[in-house]
């Protein structure tokens, strides 16, 4: 029953149809489309951190400690798993929606756990597996492979995240226990998982030493963490030196630590279950007052409401306005750094300012809420087309809304930078000009995207937010815009003045801009015609 059970819930969230939002058979194009962005996510991705890690590799085999690379590994490995457990352990193990489902089921409660666990490594395996394989790449190349090594390497991937797994698990579950108290529980929530990012991103800042590549500047971090840590040791030994002890330890240690949990977990997890989350309920004997609003205005309220109502909608889509202000706000106290760090993001003579430019375009890409927004609609999406209100204003708010969301902070980003690096009164106006037609550019091609590919049959939020055609074309077709526009200012660069260029970036935003409104205001009924929540 196990297999049958973890096969279908695998199926229930990684089958092709679950996770592009339609039927690749019957719709060829928008697999062919698909199908290029993920090769192009796929080359970008693995081309940037697989140059950065191939040359640390480089620089460290002339140092002799190719193994110092096993250290980023393991950090970058662990830290994977811990965001996503922390994300998903509770709604996952403790209060999993299918309960209901599954409960009256002729179905042993600890199968039912296994697989759920089961579905929940295999997620965090590949998640991992993703991220870490360009350093992995970077070793054995440097290093030498050795299959020995190779096989105790991917023994030793497969235990080591577990007990991190494990703990913040328990952490997870005390999270939404003590929220569930708090009115605004998952508000808070999502603070604190943004104060945990942000303290992380200042972190980096306060330890990384400048260096032509950055991650060089972590090497004493992260093999600081490594040996304070004895499993990543452990790991470390097992594979460079093919230690058959430290693997060994490593695999009892964490295989029983499994064992242990799946049993004493059985029953906190059925009790859970049963009792559910109870959120704490007030009453409020406040008069009901009725105030007319416009439409549009009442509408971004409701992205406000949704927005702040989802714990993995707000974090995922709302990193780009945190990192805008978290270096914005680096930069006034470590000036030097910032500014030596975004010279070095490129390998060509470029202004600061359009390196300045280049960051808070990227952050804004990654505001990507139209791309995802309508399909969040879910099943109640017919609610909204039953409404007699126009398609291209329902459609028109969720790009206000992305806008409201990014380019005030875009604003007062470029405005602390101008302090902090001392840009001119002329080029900080400029930049903020470009900045909101840029936004305005990818919020409508965000919003465009998620037309053509809606998600409404999803089982959770994760498969809209993180494994959707729309967010997946929403992040990288924003990546191409700045892309396109780069290739412009590093043509351009030698044959007029900065001021000159980013003016006509202006008008090549507005140019791309312009049509892709003109383009929701003429259709967006008649696909939202087409669409079936």
């Amino acid at each position: 029953m196990y297999k049958q059970l973890t096969k279908l819930l695998l199926k229930q969230n990684f089958s092709l149809k679950r996770l592009l939002g339609f039927d690749i058979k019957k719709s060829k194009i928008k697999g062919i489309l698909i199908g290029l962005a993920i090769i192009y996510a796929v080359v970008a991705f693995f081309g940037a951190f697989g140059f950065l890690f191939f040359n640390l590799g480089e620089f460290l085999n002339d140092l002799g400690q190719t193994e110092l690379l096993l250290s980023f590994l393991t950090v970058y490995s662990i830290g994977i798993s811990i965001i996503i457990v922390l994300l998903r352990a509770s709604g996952y193990l403790f209060y999993y929606k299918d309960y209901d489902i599954l409960a009256p089921l002729p179905i042993h409660s600890r199968t039912i756990l296994l697989s759920k666990l089961s579905v929940m490594l295999i997620m965090l395996y590949f998640s991992s597996l993703i991220f870490t394989l360009p350093i992995a790449f970077s070793y054995f190349y440097w290093s030498g492979f050795n299959i020995i090594g190779f096989v105790f390497y991917f023994i030793g991937f497969i235990f080591l995240p577990l007990i991190p797994v494990i703990v913040m698990s328990f952490i997870s579950l005390l999270i939404a226990m003590a929220t569930a108290s708090f009115r605004h529980n998952k508000l808070l929530s999502i603070i604190i998982l943004f104060a945990a990012t942000i303290g992380l991103l200042v972190g980096s800042f306060s330890v990384n030493e400048v260096d032509v590549n950055p991650l060089t500047g972590q090497i004493n971090l992260f093999s600081g963490i490594s040996n304070a840590y004895p499993p990543f040791e452990w790991f470390i030994q097992a594979v460079h030196q093919q230690s058959i002890g430290n693997l060994l330890l490593l695999v009892g240690t964490h295989g029983l630590a499994l064992f242990l949990f799946i049993i004493l977990l059985q029953g906190l997890v059925q009790k859970t279950n049963q009792k559910g989350v109870r959120s704490n309920i007030r009453k409020n004997n406040k008069t009901i007052k009725y105030q007319e609003k416009p439409v549009i205005q009442t509408l971004i309220q409701k992205e406000f409401k949704k927005y702040f109502s989802s714990i993995l909608y707000a974090v995922n889509s709302g990193i780009g306005p945190v990192m805008m202000i978290v270096l914005s706000v680096a930069s006034l106290f470590y000036r030097s750094q910032i500014e030596t760090i975004l010279v070095q993001m490129s390998g060509v003579n470029m202004d600061i300012e359009i390196l300045v430019l280049a960051f808070i375009s990227f952050c804004i890409s990654m505001t990507y809420t139209p791309a995802i927004s309508l399909s969040l609609e879910g099943k109640n999406f017919w609610i909204i087309k039953s409404l007699p209100i126009k398609a291209e204003t329902v459609v028109f708010s969720k790009i206000a809304f992305n806008l409201v969301l990014c380019v005030p902070i875009a604003i007062v980003s470029i405005l602390m930078f101008g302090v902090s690096i001392g840009f001119s009164a002329i080029s900080q106006l400029i930049l903020i000009a470009l900045a909101i037609v840029f936004a305005v550019l990818i919020s409508t091609f965000n919003a465009i995207v998620n037309l053509y590919v809606p998600k409404f049959d999803y089982v959770n939020e994760q498969e809209v937010v993180k494994q959707s055609a729309g967010a997946l074309l929403g992040i990288f077709g924003g990546f191409t815009l700045i892309a396109i526009n780069g290739i412009f200012y590093y043509f351009m660069m030698d044959v007029a003045s900065f001021t000159i260029i980013t003016s006509l970036m202006i008008l090549l935003n507005l140019v791309m801009a312009t049509p892709l409104v003109y383009f929701v205001k003429t259709k967006a009924s008649v696909l939202f015609s087409k669409m079936k929540a």
